[in-house]
């Protein structure tokens, strides 16, 4: 009997790590569209080195430069898991992806941000779609003899589950998809935590994501010298988890008490310089940064709801600065 056919659609950190997982796990065949690694995961496969996983070389069943060309592949793709920079515009991203996802696909939407999952039940309204939360710390390294080579560090874990469609259709069906997914990363070693309340949980992520990536990215700082600079860096932050948590709040989210605080402490423990974020990393190389997903769509929510965020919206502001700047560096340098 054939496995199962997963494509993983965004081959950079993240999704080295998931794709190595699935790999590993023997249970299905990873096909991967790996775009600017094409060439180098398609001769020689992946790396990925990680305390928790060992070291792995894997190579997959399918590499593609694009959704196209893994559709022109003839394989039917049972799960689309989407690793990629949530940095285009939603109709866009529907788009991209259409040519992969049949009437029997799940999509799995591995990336930081809001909103993703409500465009994609408007463009394929009969599919399962999967929302995972990541705190799974990745990077690229440099490569090893021409092998895309990637790190997997600090913690490993998804909390994940259904955004269900609207009325209910299908649930049971969505339910055992994804447990069928998560037992697949649970027996390669990966931490699952299922979710009912998927949405509550991308927005507790999502102050965590507000606060550093933003404020790594703007200062060009790790968290630990952030907060040593002044002594108003800290209030800042709490103040600002506590602008994004009122956002959720009136959207009718579940927000525990207490969140702010834990939050603040598993940054405030990462010893050394502390954390950097991956928004930081591409402010510095000069990438589009994952601004509206992050910054944008809770300072928008704010606004629709009458919740003030002062400091979210400065800081939105002066990002999407950043942002255009790295798109303009021609006219920006003048």
């Amino acid at each position: 009997m054939s496995k199962p056919n997963v494509l993983l659609f965004g081959l950079g950190a993240i999704g080295s790590v998931y794709a190595t997982l699935l790999t590993l796990s023997g249970e299905a065949a990873v096909h991967v569209v790996a775009r600017s690694t094409y060439s180098q995961v398609k001769a020689h496969g992946l790396k990925l080195k990680s305390d928790k996983f060992g070291d792995q070389h894997v190579r997959f069943d399918g590499v593609y430069k694009d959704c196209e060309d893994a559709a022109r592949s003839g394989k039917t793709f049972d799960y689309v898991l989407c690793a990629n920079k949530a940095v285009i515009a939603p109709d866009a991203f529907s788009a991209l992806i259409a040519p992969v996802v049949s009437p029997t696909t799940s999509i799995v939407i591995l990336q930081n941000g809001v909103g993703a999952e409500a465009p994609l039940h408007v463009a394929f309204p009969s599919v399962t779609v999967i929302s995972a939360v990541v705190w799974t710390g990745a990077k690229s390294l440099a490569d090893a003899d021409g092998t895309a080579t990637f790190q997997q560090f600090n913690r490993e874990g998804l909390t994940i589950g259904v955004d269900y469609r609207d009325g209910g259709a299908g649930r049971e069906e969505d339910e055992a998809r994804l447990a069928t997914l998560t037992g697949w990363l649970e027996k390669a070693g990966g931490e699952c935590t299922v979710t009912k309340d998927i949405q509550s949980e991308r927005w507790i992520k999502v102050i965590w994501n507000c606060t550093w990536n933003s404020l790594t990215a703007a200062t060009r700082l790790r968290t630990n010298h952030i907060f040593g600079s002044s002594e108003t860096a800290l209030p800042l932050c709490h103040a600002l988890m506590e602008e994004v948590v009122a956002v959720a709040r009136a959207k009718g989210l579940c927000i525990p008490d207490g969140t702010v605080e834990r939050l603040i402490k598993q940054c405030t423990d990462v010893g050394g310089p502390g954390l950097p974020s991956s928004m930081m990393a591409d402010n510095e190389a000069g990438r589009p940064m994952e601004v509206e997903v992050i910054l944008g769509v809770p300072a928008k929510e704010g606004k629709r709801l009458g919740v003030p965020v002062p400091i979210l919206t400065t800081l939105y502001t002066i990002v999407k600065a950043l942002d255009w700047r790295n798109a303009h560096k021609e006219e920006a340098a003048v």
